[in-house]
């Protein structure tokens, strides 16, 4: 179940426009070997919270993958920020979650509400969070809190779901020209091609017809794009950016780090040559599964080693099945047509 989840993380964000997600709670599994240890994938060892804390802290660009439904996950990311701001360090906050439209709202919101004591709620009000699909805002408040509170900036990454609708039925050439230009210049290999489309497949319960898969896959492409996009113009006004993203976007392969690295390469960046990046996921435990090598294939069939710089394990989100989910929705979309 878990190859299932991962990639309901990576393209939640395209179901996230039918469906919205749901959680129970939180299972604790105290037992299970991995649980809160943390995988240092280049050094293939667990290392200390101590030991990641100092990588974090040392990085520009910290992107934080989560399962969106998973409430530790969440925690974690706040934790992640209250280190940096006891340190004496104020990076911005970018969330996939917001849109790039709400930016200057956002903006306006921050800066006539420094010191309200209910800031974080009135957040949710002010980017309409229980109209956006995303999992319901208790979730994310610890992540706003720590930002909002302390005063960090609050930088919108992603497009709205109107936009991408609009290209996964019109196609690429609906988007302004930079976009257009970037799906040139990032062109996916065949092989990767495949892998991506039927990761959409399957994280519709393959109920998708195949005609619909390149579409749904420039689509999260294009996401892909603005996110890293709007990191970077964050990168040239602030020292540090930390991400709030599904881990999908965190993996080193064909995520946000190798977008971002390709276009630190360019000269335009002055910082192009000192900027860290550091990849982390927060990865569900799966019962059958006890050694960190075996989560690997969830993340593609032929990857010897995760996809990131460090995993963090942590417990399993009790969740609806989306699949049944997606069937009832299928339904319903089939007797209106």
């Amino acid at each position: 179940m878990i190859n299932f989840f991962r990639r309901f993380s990576y393209f939640s964000a395209l179901i996230i426009i039918f469906l919205s997600a749901c959680t129970l709670g939180i299972t604790t599994v105290s037992e299970h070997p991995l649980l809160d240890k943390i995988w240092s994938v280049k050094e293939q060892k667990f290392i200390s919270q101590e030991q990641l804390r100092q990588q974090v802290l040392s990085s520009d660009i910290i992107l934080l993958g989560e399962t969106h439904d998973n409430k530790q996950h969440h925690q974690l990311q706040a934790d992640t920020i209250h280190e940096f701001v006891i340190n004496n360090q104020s990076p911005a906050v970018a969330f996939e979650m917001l849109n790039q439209n709400q930016q200057e709202s956002i903006h306006d919101f921050q800066t006539r509400n420094k010191n309200s004591e209910s800031i974080t709620d009135d957040f949710a009000r002010t980017v309409a969070w229980n109209k956006s699909g995303w999992p319901q805002w208790s979730y994310y408040h610890p992540v706003f809190e720590q930002t909002l509170e302390n005063n960090l900036p609050v930088i919108a990454t992603n497009l709205e779901h109107k936009q991408i609708r609009k290209v996964i039925k019109q196609g690429p050439e609906v988007l302004d020209k930079k976009y257009q230009d970037l799906l040139n210049r990032y062109q996916y290999k065949p092989d990767i091609q495949q892998t991506l489309e039927q990761d959409i497949q399957l994280s519709h319960c393959d109920m998708l017809l195949e005609n619909m898969l390149t579409p749904m896959l420039r689509g999260q492409q294009v996401r892909d794009l603005a996110i890293m996009t709007t990191i970077l113009e964050s990168l040239k006004q602030h020292k540090k950016v930390i991400v709030i993203a599904g881990s999908g976007h965190t993996r080193k392969d064909y995520g946000l780090p190798w977008y971002l690295h390709q276009e630190l390469s360019d000269k335009q960046f002055q910082k192009q040559n000192n900027t860290r990046i550091l990849s982390m996921a927060f990865i569900e435990i799966s019962p059958d599964k006890l050694q960190p090598a075996e989560y690997s294939q969830a993340w593609g069939e032929n990857l010897k080693h995760l996809p990131f710089d460090y995993v963090w394990f942590t417990s399993r989100a009790e969740r609806e099945d989306q699949c049944e989910k997606m069937k009832a929705y299928m339904q319903k979309k089939n007797k209106k047509s």
